[in-house]
């Protein structure tokens, strides 16, 4: 990845603090959603966790390399990737049986850390790897993942409906949306998207958890 050329806000380039304050403002989201995790332990919530948690890993390391240029801090960014398409590939096959649910879990961590391994071989390979990992967030958690939560809210109603259209919403807006800009080179329109994305998962959360608490 090449050195941000963007202008200093704060004494940072303007992308690099996005990516920051992205990563942060992630943490703050999925440490809210762990709250909300501990009374609703659905597949939902799990996935929409992993994607706060992963997102906020990988953008918070992605800016300190893009202000650093250290190899290290861009390969705990694609390795956060990587492992959180994981646990976020746990929704998809959360129909099928414990066994082939663990199995399949096993496997895609496996594939990870060898598609991790693979592009760390060399320095050339890992030229590569954040475009590889932006195309991998974009197909994997994006459109299956993103696309699988928002396909079981329109085959649900209600607040199961509401979380599972807003969730997956949030998540193709910033594994699809922000990385195609950020590979256009839309850093600001990729930033909105970034930043929509947490909004609209804690929007619908909240709204489900009030929706929950007043049926009873």
């Amino acid at each position: 990845m090449m050195k941000s050329m963007h202008p200093l806000v704060m004494g940072y380039p303007l992308d690099v603090l996005l990516m920051l304050v992205s990563g942060v403002f992630y943490l703050v989201c999925a440490l809210y959603v762990l709250k909300i995790k501990k009374e609703d332990r659905s597949e939902l919530v799990n996935a929409l966790f992993a994607f706060l948690t992963y997102q906020a890993v990988g953008m918070f390391f992605m800016g300190l390399q893009m202000n650093t240029m250290e190899a290290v801090y861009g390969r705990i960014a694609a390795l956060s990737v990587l492992i959180g398409a994981a646990y976020m590939l746990k929704f998809p096959f959360s129909r099928f049986s414990a066994s082939t649910r663990k199995i399949t879990f096993m496997l895609s961590l496996i594939v990870s850390f060898l598609i991790f391994g693979w592009f760390i071989q060399n320095p050339m390979r890992e030229m590569k790897l954040f475009h590889f990992m932006l195309w991998y967030d974009i197909v994997v958690n994006g459109l299956v993942v993103g696309g699988a939560i928002i396909l079981f809210g329109l085959r649900n109603s209600g607040f199961y409906r509401t979380k599972a259209l807003g969730g997956g919403s949030g998540v193709v807006s910033c594994c699809v949306v922000a990385n195609v800009s950020m590979l256009g080179g839309f850093m600001l329109v990729s930033s909105f998207f970034q930043f929509l994305a947490p909004v609209l998962i804690l929007a619908v959360l909240i709204m489900g958890k009030k929706g929950s608490s007043q049926s009873v």
